[in-house]
C-alpha cells in the first residue's frame, strides 16, 4: 500500500495553499479474493475538517485509522473557507466582553433555518459549540482574531481561526493534517472510495478504492465515516434535485465535491433529506475573489446601477436572490471610503487584490459607474435617492426596502464597486443522521458501521445559516462519529 503522510513543512500553496505529501511504503497485510486487504478500526472517507476532526478524535482514544482522500491533496470545502465557526458561550467571546445564551443561540439557528432544521441536532449543534472552539485551541493549537460584530442574527457568535495562511480554512486544514499525522492517522491520497462493502444484512464492513497502487479493500472494525462532502459539482445531482438555473450558477466552493455522499450510501435505502436546498454566497465568476459580508457594508445593485435587494439581508439571501432577479446573474456591491478600515470590508478587498479582481475607483459616483461600465446617470440618482431616505430615517420606505439598523450611506469619495454573482458553495442535502452521527435508512433506523459529518449528511441546516455553522457541525459530528466507533470496534 502507498500510504502517504503529510509533512507539514511541505504545505504548499495551491489555490488558498495545499498540502505535499512524502510517500511511505508498506506491505498490505493480506490479499481477499486477489485484493489487497488493510484492516483498521475506523475508515473515514474525505480529508477535510469533518473527516480530520474524526481522525484525530479516533485516534487519540487508541483506534488505528484510515483517512481516505481521492485527490492527491485534499482539495475538498475546508481548504476554501474563511475558516469560520459558528458558537456561542466560548472563552474567545468572554475574551472579547461578549456574551450570548446557548438558547437565543437556538432560536436564531432555527428561524434562519425557517424551523425545517432537525430540532434534536440543533438543539446539540448549539450545546456543543463552544465545545468545539475549546477543542481546536486546546488540540489542534488554534488561535483566533478578535471576535467582529455582525449583522443579526450572527452577532458576535463568528469565530475566526487566525494564522500566517489565508484562508482560514487553509491554516485550519495545516493544523488538524499536522495533529492528526503525530496522533498516527494514515492518510491515504490518490484513493478514490468506490463502493461501500456490506454483508448480507446491509452491516457496513469497509470500503472498495482504487488508487495508485490498484484496487485495495479497507475494511473497518468500528465503522466507516462519510466526509465526502456534498454534490454541488455534480451538475446531473444538482438539476435534478435544485434546477438548471442552480446547476449554472458559478462554484464558490470546490470543484471535487460530486456526490459519492448519496452514491456510495444508496444501497443501505439511506434516508436522504433536504436534498434541494443549497448554501450560496456572492462570489467573482472570473477569479473566485469572495465578498461574503461586503454586501452588508453599502448597497447592491444590477448592471442597470439600481438596488435590487435590501442589504441588510445575509450575503446566503443575496446571493441566493440574485440570479433570480438579475437574468445574467452579475451584481455589483458600491461602497465609500469610510468603511474600508473595517476588518469585514478590508478582508474581502484584500481578497479582491489577491485574485487580481477588478475594483473600481471613482471620486464621483459618475467616474465609479464610468469606471464599473455603469449607467452614470442610473447609479447616481439611485445613491442620491438612497441616501436622502436613509439619512431621513425612511430607508425601509423605499421601492427596494432598506432596513440596516446602522446604515452605511455613499457619500465620502473615493468611491469603490466590486463585481459578483450569486454562486453556489455546498449542498445541505444528504443522509439523515441521528444524534449519534449513524446514517439512517428509510425505516429511520440506524445503519450498522455507517456514520457521517460534514457536508455529507443532510437534517442540519435548511434554507441559510449563520456565517461558520457548516465547520462547527463538522467538528461536532466528525468527533461523535469517531467515539461511536471507536466503542463499536472495541465491542467486536
Amino acid at each position: 500500500m502507498n500510504r502517504r503522510k503529510l509533512i507539514s513543512q511541505s504545505f504548499l500553496g495551491l489555490a488558498a495553499g495545499a498540502m505535499g505529501a512524502n510517500a511511505v511504503h508498506a506491505a498490505p497485510q493480506k490479499m481477499t479474493n486477489g485484493i489487497r486487504t488493510e484492516t483498521y478500526d475506523v475508515v473515514v472517507i474525505g480529508c477535510g475538517c469533518a473527516g480530520l476532526s474524526c481522525a484525530i478524535e479516533a485516534a487519540d482514544k487508541g483506534a488505528r485509522v484510515a483517512v481516505l482522500e481521492k485527490q492527491p491533496i485534499p482539495l475538498g470545502n475546508t481548504i476554501f473557507a474563511g475558516g469560520n465557526f459558528n458558537a456561542t458561550n466560548t472563552w474567545v467571546q468572554k475574551r472579547d466582553g461578549i456574551t450570548d445564551t446557548i438558547e437565543a443561540f437556538y432560536k436564531d439557528m432555527m428561524a434562519v433555518s425557517l424551523n425545517r432544521a432537525d430540532p434534536v441536532l440543533t438543539r446539540i449543534f448549539c450545546e456543543e459549540s463552544a465545545g468545539v472552539v475549546q477543542w481546536l485551541t486546546d488540540r489542534c493549537h488554534m488561535i483566533w482574531k478578535p471576535i467582529d460584530l455582525q449583522i443579526a442574527p450572527m452577532l458576535g457568535r463568528c469565530h475566526e481561526v487566525g494564522g500566517e495562511m489565508k484562508p482560514g480554512g487553509a491554516q485550519l486544514l495545516k493544523n488538524m493534517m499536522q495533529e492528526a499525522e503525530k496522533a498516527g492517522v494514515d492518510l491515504v491520497f490518490d484513493t478514490k472510495a468506490v463502493e461501500l462493502i456490506h454483508d448480507d444484512m446491509l452491516s457496513c464492513k469497509g470500503v472498495k478504492t482504487v488508487g495508485e497502487d490498484g484496487p485495495v479493500n479497507y475494511m473497518a472494525k468500528g465503522g466507516v465515516v462519510i466526509c465526502t462532502g456534498g454534490f454541488h459539482n455534480n451538475k446531473d445531482m444538482v438539476t435534478r434535485y435544485m434546477g438548471g438555473d442552480v446547476a449554472w450558477m458559478p462554484l464558490r466552493g470546490s470543484t471535487c465535491l460530486t456526490g459519492e455522499n448519496v452514491m456510495l450510501t444508496a444501497p443501505f435505502f439511506t434516508q436522504n433529506v433536504n436534498m434541494d436546498q443549497y448554501h450560496c454566497g456572492p462570489i467573482h465568476a472570473a477569479t473566485r475573489a469572495n465578498p461574503s459580508g461586503m454586501v452588508n457594508w453599502g448597497i447592491c445593485v444590477n448592471p442597470q446601477g439600481e438596488r435590487y435587494v435590501d442589504e441588510n439581508n445575509t450575503y446566503v439571501s443575496v446571493a441566493r436572490v440574485t440570479p433570480k432577479r438579475i437574468r445574467e446573474n452579475r451584481a455589483f456591491i458600491v461602497i465609500d471610503s469610510r468603511v474600508l478600515s473595517n476588518p469585514i470590508v478590508d478582508v474581502r478587498i484584500q481578497r479582491y487584490k489577491r485574485a487580481r479582481a477588478p475594483i473600481f475607483q471613482g471620486n464621483t459616483i459618475e467616474e465609479l459607474a464610468k469606471q464599473a461600465g455603469l449607467p452614470a446617470d442610473k447609479l447616481a440618482k439611485t445613491v442620491k435617492e438612497f441616501n436622502k431616505a436613509v439619512n431621513a430615517g425612511k430607508g425601509a420606505q423605499l421601492a427596494v426596502p432598506y432596513t440596516m439598523k446602522a446604515p452605511h450611506t455613499i457619500e465620502k469619495a473615493p468611491f469603490y464597486a466590486v463585481e459578483f454573482s450569486g454562486g453556489i458553495t455546498a449542498t445541505f442535502g444528504g443522509p439523515k443522521i441521528s444524534p449519534k452521527a449513524e446514517l439512517l435508512n428509510t425505516e429511520n433506523k440506524p445503519i450498522p458501521g455507517l456514520y457521517g459529518a460534514g457536508n455529507a449528511v443532510g437534517g442540519i441546516f435548511y434554507e441559510d445559516y449563520l456565517t461558520g455553522s457548516q465547520l462547527t457541525a463538522a467538528v461536532i459530528w466528525g468527533r461523535i462519529a469517531a467515539r461511536e466507533c471507536v466503542v463499536r470496534s472495541k465491542n467486536g
